[in-house]
């Protein structure tokens, strides 16, 4: 009897272990994976320069990490307005028939994605568009050609995982969702089913290196951008659950411009690739001459230790996997049409246990006053054009009415 329970107690045990070690991920590629690729921030309406760069680099995958069309348009008033069912599927197909991604997409390259706010069809939409979201979600998901056997058609949301490679060789992938459950006034972005779901996707599958995708910039501070940070007991979870996972690297998009940032963990430095945009840069509502100033001189980021690239651009991630003993080695970029323009070499699981030193403006405080007395100026120069335009009113509005009393 002794024996029996003691049967059933180890075989109990081993279950229990293997469902705890078990895949969770949603698709797997035992292909070996050396080279990933990915961007954000692509109009459909524009020209698309950077498909043939990419397919010349090569990659075994391409990472769509959000707005991969604008779905939405602005009306006379410069507000966003979410298109029609019919008008959102028009687009996705737009840019899946356009020349230059048709060709990139018939190439090895597997193509697989997430979407942010445009491509989500709301600018700044999150969980009040529901109905909406769960209209176009498998129309998003057939634009990426998703498997029909896919998990991810039947979520409340795109968020998915895939373990890529096999052994030793092997890359845990997880795309997150920051808009379909996103709530600005709760401050919440993520909600109860991803954050369960997230947690036991870090969980799972121990691997050499781990990636995970967001739309959302994590680690930034920069203000001119929608981020994780406008979110702050979210991202604290996001940053707390991550750091229980080592040699995890966060891309992320949405920015119109490329950086690199880095924080420190328990479980050493966190890296993030910021890669957008990739038909256009900077923001619409300015000249890009003005947008370039103030991302370069103006806003500060401590996580940032390299200077923003402005052109054009997607993201890549070489692995050149250790053999023999040598430690695998993970190079990040972001390349634009003049090629590389952003470069780190991460050594995984190497005795580097910090982040490289912030990237230093010269004389910012100069470039912030500079600034500051600019747009002073400015404000000063116009309130003497509204003020003159005022008095000019009103001096022609009493002229007319003392020449119609005197002729009366």
């Amino acid at each position: 009897m002794e024996t029996s329970y003691l049967l059933l107690s180890r075989t109990l045990y081993l279950i229990l272990l293997l469902l705890h070690f078990s895949s969770a991920a949603d698709l797997t590629d035992p292909s070996l994976i050396e080279k990933i690729s990915f961007g954000s921030c692509s109009h459909q309406d524009k020209e698309q320069p950077l498909w043939s760069d990419i397919a010349r680099w090569d990659p075994d995958y391409f990472i769509w990490l959000g707005d991969a069309v604008y779905a939405d348009t602005r009306n006379f008033l410069h507000q966003w307005v979410p298109p029609s069912i019919g008008r959102y599927s028009e687009v996705l197909h737009q840019m899946k028939t356009s020349a230059d991604y048709q060709s990139f997409s018939k190439r090895r390259t597997k193509i697989i994605g997430v979407w942010d706010d445009h491509d989500y069809g709301v600018n700044d939409g999150g969980a009040s568009d529901e109905v909406y979201a769960s209209a176009v979600q498998d129309i998003f998901l057939h634009f990426l050609d998703e498997p029909a056997d896919s998990p991810r058609y039947s979520r409340k949301g795109l968020y998915g995982s895939y373990l890529l490679g096999s052994g030793d060789r092997t890359v845990k992938l997880i795309l997150l969702d920051p808009r379909s459950q996103l709530q600005r006034q709760e401050k919440a972005v993520l909600g109860s089913e991803q954050w369960a779901w997230l947690e036991r996707e870090l969980k799972t599958d121990p691997t050499p290196l781990t990636l995970l995708g967001t739309g959302l910039p994590l680690l930034t501070e920069r203000f001119t951008l929608d981020k994780w940070l406008l979110y702050p007991l979210e991202r604290e979870r996001l940053l707390g659950l991550l750091s229980r996972r080592a040699n995890t690297i966060i891309l992320s998009g949405d920015s119109h411009f490329a950086d690199f940032l880095c924080s420190n963990t328990t479980r050493g430095p966190l890296f993030e690739v910021q890669s957008s945009g990739m038909t256009h840069n900077c923001i619409d509502l300015v000249p890009e001459f003005i947008c370039k100033y103030v991302i370069k001189y103006i806003t500060q980021c401590s996580a940032s230790f390299v200077e923003p690239y402005i052109g054009l651009n997607f993201g890549t991630i070489s692995i050149m996997w250790g053999e023999g003993g040598a430690p695998t080695k993970v190079v990040m970029e972001a390349r634009g049409k003049q090629g590389v323009e952003l470069h780190y070499v991460l050594e995984v699981g190497g005795d580097d246990q910090h982040c490289p030193p912030k990237h230093q403006v010269k004389h910012q405080v100069v470039w912030q006053i500079t600034a500051m007395l600019i747009v002073t100026l400015l404000l000063l120069l116009l309130f003497y054009i509204v003020s003159f335009v005022i008095i000019a009113i009103y001096a022609r509005v009493v002229l007319h009415s003392r020449q119609k009393h005197h002729r009366e």
